[in-house]
């Protein structure tokens, strides 16, 4: 099961979970940025303040949680 609290790294191995990363923040699976927290979950790096600018606010982290329970 993906949630929130899934490490990026896993998210980005699950293609269905990868897509709704890519609906809300299109390109998010190819930004270099990645590596950086890929062993961080989406709510831990949408605490981040570059994680708003970057499109991840938290609309979107609600929007990308309702998606993952219907995976």
């Amino acid at each position: 099961m993906v949630s929130l609290d899934t490490k990026i790294k896993d998210i980005l191995e699950n293609p269905a979970a990868k897509g709704v990363c890519e609906k809300y923040l299109p390109g998010i699976s190819k930004n270099p940025l990645l590596e950086l927290v890929k062993e961080m979950s989406l709510r831990d790096v949408a605490a981040l303040k570059p994680a708003k600018k970057m499109g991840l606010s938290p609309d979107i982290l609600a929007s990308i949680g309702k998606d993952f329970k219907n995976i």
